[in-house]
């Protein structure tokens, strides 16, 4: 077998661990590492208990072939290759041959990450595997792979999105709109407003209005389809910006309820304006310029009756963007014309999941117009006394 190189080496396993998984203690030191058959994992000793060990879930043990390679399987079978085809993709992107048995035995062992699996056959009847996902990059000063699932789509629109209210008011359907959205971005996207100079803070991500307190949200954390797969995710990659992409792609290929990833919004200056006399808030101050609001929303989902707007934080448990995503919300509101009452927002990371309902937030949002007119008022009253 050729030696391994040096990209084997499992990312996880190398960083500093925080503390000891045997006794707890903090004082840890390198060990070596130790040489799988296909990959390189670092050991770690403990100064108190002295236990030698390898960090990692339970997902990264006693596993012959490395975590990247089964989710690279699962995702080419889910998207609609078959086993031989999907082992035959395997040996292209790795060189190493895995049996359509092995690849058997990977499906029936993360099929609880896999719950587009249902609606595989169906999807396979509407588009072939080359064409199950649509995915198109948009160079917005950065380059964004804005994708989605044309076969969930297809779905949303016939109401058999969601099985369970196939047959009722709450079907899918009723958010085709969405659907009809998502497919005209590449037509409709105004490119110029996502690039331009006037105003390098018209980023929804760097907006903070003041309607948008933290300490008036109503936020529920729980755990998740999304905690666990970040679970699952995150430890196969080691860079931060590649943790980000894979588990986008991986979740919108794998499971049944995300519907497309990195989507553009935007909101104009006329768009802007009838949010805030809807609302009685103030999304931007005003300028010289005609104001703009533009970002991208890391996952569109739905399900449970509700359309779904998730954003990947690494830092979940401090950063809190409920601005940033009650702005997502209104946009996509405004683009789509489905009801601010249906959509709901949060914010996860592998160890919890936060979310709240924007409408809510709004509805406590007190009156800017007001207040700006009793502050006037009262600085006329001291300047006559």
């Amino acid at each position: 077998m050729p030696a391994l190189p040096r990209i084997a080496r499992v990312p996880l396993t190398t960083k500093q661990r925080e503390a000891c998984p045997h006794c707890g203690s903090h004082v840890l030191t390198r060990r070596g590492t130790r040489k799988k058959k296909l990959e390189i994992v670092q050991l770690w000793r403990c100064a108190s208990c002295k236990r030698v060990f390898t960090p990692g879930p339970a997902a990264l043990r006693n596993k012959t072939y490395p975590l990247r390679m089964i989710l690279s399987a699962l995702t080419d079978y889910d998207t609609g290759h078959t086993l031989q085809a999907t082992a035959v993709r395997l040996k292209k992107k790795t060189n190493r041959r895995v049996s359509p048995s092995t690849i058997a035995a990977w499906l029936h062992e993360y099929a609880r990450h896999c719950s587009y699996r249902r609606l595989r056959a169906q999807g396979l009847s509407r588009f072939p595997a080359n064409q199950t996902i649509r995915s198109i990059k948009l160079y917005h000063r950065q380059v964004y792979s804005f994708s989605y699932h044309r076969a969930k789509i297809a779905f949303l629109k016939n109401g058999t999105l969601d099985d369970k209210r196939a047959d009722s008011a709450g079907s899918t359907a009723r958010f085709a709109p969405l659907a009809d959205f998502l497919e005209s971005i590449p037509a409709i996207c105004p490119h110029a407003l996502f690039t331009r100079e006037e105003d390098l803070k018209a980023r929804a991500s760097q907006v903070r209005p003041e309607f948008a307190d933290p300490s008036r949200a109503i936020v529920n954390r729980k755990e998740n389809a999304a905690t666990e797969t970040a679970a699952l995710i995150i430890p196969a990659v080691g860079n931060n910006k590649l943790r980000h992409e894979t588990l986008q792609r991986f979740m919108l290929a794998n499971d049944s309820v995300t519907l497309a990833v990195e989507i553009p919004i935007w909101l104009t200056e006329n768009d802007i304006e009838a949010i805030e006399r809807e609302y009685a808030i103030e999304l931007a101050p005003k300028t010289e310029m005609p104001r703009a609001i533009t970002g991208h929303i890391d996952f569109l989902q739905v399900r449970n009756g509700a359309v779904h707007i998730l954003d990947y934080k690494p830092d979940a448990r401090t950063n809190k963007p409920i601005a940033q995503l009650t702005i997502y919300a209104l946009a996509l509101s405004k683009l789509t014309g489905i009801k601010l009452f249906d959509i709901k927002c949060a914010w996860f990371n592998e160890h919890e999941y936060c979310e709240f309902f924007p409408r809510a937030l709004l509805a406590q949002a007190p009156d800017w117009r007001g207040l700006k007119r009793y502050t006037a008022s009262q600085h006329r009253t001291r300047e006559k006394t």
